[in-house]
């Protein structure tokens, strides 16, 4: 997780995390470059909604799965 104040609130906390997440899934290697880019706030916010849709799906199927087997 980002360190420091502000947690993912940075952009750059965002970037660095989201970096090193990538990079620990193996492929091919994301490295920061001097292209510079506008920011898309209207993908970043479909993105992180998908993720956020995802992960809760995720969390649903594992509750499900940890109830099964405590019964």
């Amino acid at each position: 997780m980002p360190n420091g104040k502000g947690g993912f609130f940075t952009p750059e906390n965002l970037k660095k995390w989201s970096m090193d997440l990538s990079n620990a899934c193996g492929g091919a290697v994301v490295i920061k470059s001097k292209v510079l880019r506008k920011p898309e706030p209207r993908v970043a916010n479909i993105l992180l909604e998908e993720f956020v849709v995802a992960y809760n799906e995720q969390l649903v199927i594992m509750n499900e799965e940890s109830k099964e087997e405590e019964e």
